[in-house]
């Protein structure tokens, strides 16, 4: 690992360079009745804006770098934006973080807390945020009644051990969007998803937070008792192999709605294992994982979804395109779990970057590597120092 990271570190030095520049094109700053934070937008591209402010992409961006300042800012504005009352126009439910700070409309409805997952981000964003800096009594009193909420909205929507995405909760019957997760933009051969629906990924980002939320109750005394929550995890963790496995492919499913099961070798089974404990994935089923992503790999990373399966295209938003961030939480998820062949592949996406810098999305159709979406992500910007630090932890353990 030494050896490797040598190797890549000119690379990412220069990419890290370029990357403080791409933060300071997108820093902002928002206003939530009179309270300034100072923010981050989602993209732009040809220099300008294209996605503004994104819950989801600044606390994935806090857990990815960790750095204080900035995750002390994204989780305040979280808070401070946090649903506090059931709109079925927006999607607003108490306890759900924003998911979007700008208004965007589709027939009638509104993006503004279109996100299953980001109340999830947030606590871990707070755990993380406590473990770099210490309890810090003013912002434990800021941020304690946005967090029971946040952990209140996760109980709600479990039932039988899955976390159900159910926008009765908001009197509603759909959100605009056309999933709720991060791929957002629909799933294989589902535009229409039936409600309620599971998300394998959210399933594993909700076994973490939950997790989280045992380790915050000692500092915040939010109510959320241990005997309570381990149980659920547990379950939780068993559906993932007994529900949201398919099989027929031997592989996780994308997601499991009224109707249907939503099945395809996706990148989500990588990208879970970074929530995951290594006790918590059964060998076969990690070893069926690994072999199934082989169908994902390119030289630069993996791809969200893999060629031959209904709807893919190496260009589509998120069925068949690379996408630069996941590329971390992958790595990660292989350097818990002992996946040295998923690490290496995925750190093919640091040629990506320096070939063409920190776009949302990147397209391999077999021959050539071009781009799509934004020009400047940030997420994407915020790849190097966090594989970086990655690695380096790694090394140090």
């Amino acid at each position: 690992m030494s050896q490797a990271l040598g190797n890549l570190l000119p690379k990412l030095e220069a990419l890290q360079q370029k990357a403080l520049e791409g933060f300071e094109a997108l820093r902002t700053q928002v206003d939530v009745s009179g309270g300034f934070f100072s923010l981050f937008d989602a993209g732009s591209r040809n220099g300008r804006l294209r996605f503004g402010v994104f819950p989801r992409d600044l606390l994935t961006v806090c857990l990815m770098l960790k750095e204080p300042a900035l995750m002390r800012e994204a989780i305040a504005f979280s808070v401070a934006t946090i649903g506090r009352k059931r709109d079925p126009q927006t999607g607003e439910e108490p306890g759900r973080v924003l998911h979007e700070w700008n208004r965007v409309e589709r027939n009638g409805y509104l993006s503004h807390y279109n996100a299953a997952e980001t109340s999830h981000l947030l606590i871990l964003a707070v755990e993380q945020y406590l473990q770099l800096s210490g309890s810090d009594r003013s912002v434990l009193r800021e941020w304690a009644d946005g967090l029971r909420q946040a952990g209140e909205y996760l109980l709600r929507h479990i039932d039988a051990g899955l976390f159900w995405e159910d926008p009765r909760h908001c009197r509603a019957n759909r959100y605009m969007a056309y999933a709720t997760y991060w791929k957002d933009s629909h799933l294989p051969g589902r535009r229409d998803l039936t409600y309620p629906v599971v998300y394998t990924l959210v399933q594993a980002q909700t076994v973490v937070a939950l997790r989280a939320l045992i380790t915050l109750e000692s500092t915040f005394e939010l109510g959320f008792r241990a005997e309570r929550l381990e149980p659920l995890t547990s379950e939780m963790v068993r559906a993932i192999w007994e529900q949201l496995w398919d099989p027929q492919i031997n592989f996780p499913l994308i997601a499991l709605d009224k109707d249907v099961r939503i099945s395809g070798i996706s990148s989500d089974a990588l990208h879970m294992l970074a929530y995951l404990e290594k006790e918590d994935v059964p060998r076969t089923k990690l070893e069926a994982i690994v072999k199934g992503a082989h169908q994902l790999e390119t030289p630069y990373g993996y791809r969200t979804y893999a060629p031959g399966q209904p709807e893919y295209a190496p260009d589509s938003y998120h069925l068949g395109s690379i996408w630069p961030y996941e590329q971390f939480f992958i790595a990660k998820g292989a350097l818990l779990h002992g996946l040295g062949e998923i690490l290496d592949h995925s750190l093919g996406i640091i040629d990506g970057l320096e070939m063409h810098g920190f776009h949302e999305l990147l397209v391999w159709d077999g021959e050539t590597l071009t781009t799509g979406g934004c020009d400047l992500q940030l997420w994407s910007a915020a790849y190097p120092q966090a594989i970086v630090d990655l690695l380096a932890g790694d090394l140090a353990r």
